[in-house]
């Protein structure tokens, strides 16, 4: 250990009496807590005088008929719950490593993903894990994790704000794209001013609104495309089957484009502009408790996340 780590560690205080203090000030006495944590009474007292010696400062006012946390051990509480929850949580997520994935894993992610390869991740995983089930719900919808049962969800765009853990694994541009029967009827675009007179397909649900693209380019301003849709759909399967039959121009991720021009079902419009790239993320409720199969199934969705465009 060098002399900067063996510094920092000098001035760390004991975890055992971090962990011990803190229960003292949740179960409100040293008795209780000694009780609480099978410990002699002599020895909560001391490590909790270990502590405030180490800190320099009184974290409990003590009398013979009671104790109080002190200003100081009030905020030294907030940080204290902070350690003992992340020691729990290392300690969980050790017991996690060495246990074999077993058990129902659900997961919901939408087809497009499925298309680009993450549904054949997920069937390697189960695959060379026997012991493991797993249920996967294809849908564009955003499902309720907690309300549903569902231990993993595969998004991809802006998400909602919520309690849900979200881990982002990659991104992938938005490009444009056409039927080619479309482009034989009104010409190819040459300019993101000449969209306005296309019909257009919009990403959300707005019925009579008018919605907004914003392309970045070959320009250093971005273009800016305000437009009433033909037609509108939050979910990419939609608006690709909707580019298909060539109901307008449409803006959908990248890797799925490239597949329709490969086969011949779409063109690509405008390809020196983009819209804002699309976040590609994991969202699951808290760390704490967590099925070794989901911990897992993240690392090999993420791996695969890497080789999207």
């Amino acid at each position: 250990m060098d002399n900067q780590s063996t510094a920092i560690a000098e001035r760390l205080p004991p975890v055992e009496a971090v962990v011990i203090f803190t229960r003292v000030a949740e179960t409100g006495s040293f008795t209780a807590a000694a009780r609480a944590m099978g410990i002699p009474l002599a020895t909560i007292s001391k490590r909790v005088a270990e502590l405030e010696e180490h800190l320099g400062v009184r974290l409990i006012a003590r009398t013979t008929r009671r104790s109080a946390l002190t200003e100081p051990g009030k905020r030294f509480l907030i940080h204290g719950r902070l350690i003992v929850d992340a020691l729990q949580r290392a300690a969980d997520e050790a017991a996690h490593a060495l246990a074999e994935p077993s058990g129902r894993l659900r997961l919901t992610m939408p087809s497009v993903l499925v298309e680009a390869g993450f549904g054949t991740v997920v069937a390697r995983f189960v695959a060379a894990n026997p012991k493991l089930r797993c249920e996967i719900d294809v849908s564009d919808r955003y499902v309720d994790l907690v309300a549903e049962g569902y231990d993993l969800a595969v998004r991809v765009g802006r998400l909602k704000d919520s309690s849900l853990i979200r881990r982002k694994i990659g991104s992938t541009e938005a490009s444009l794209f056409a039927a080619p029967t479309l482009i034989a009827r009104h010409g190819m675009p040459s300019r993101p001013g000449e969209l306005a007179g296309y019909p257009l397909i919009g990403e959300q649900i707005a019925p009579g609104e008018n919605q907004v693209w914003i392309l970045h380019g070959e320009s250093p301003k971005p273009a800016k495309i305000e437009f009433k849709p033909r037609m509108s759909a939050n979910s990419a399967r939609a608006i690709a089957d909707a580019i298909e039959a060539g109901l307008g121009i449409g803006r959908l991720p990248t890797f799925v484009g490239r597949r329709m021009v490969a086969d011949g079902s779409a063109v690509q419009i405008l390809p020196g502009w983009a819209g804002p790239g699309l976040d590609i993320s994991l969202v699951h409720a808290a760390n704490r408790g967590m099925l070794p199969g989901v911990r897992l199934l993240i690392d090999a969705l993420s791996r695969e996340a890497c080789s999207l465009p």
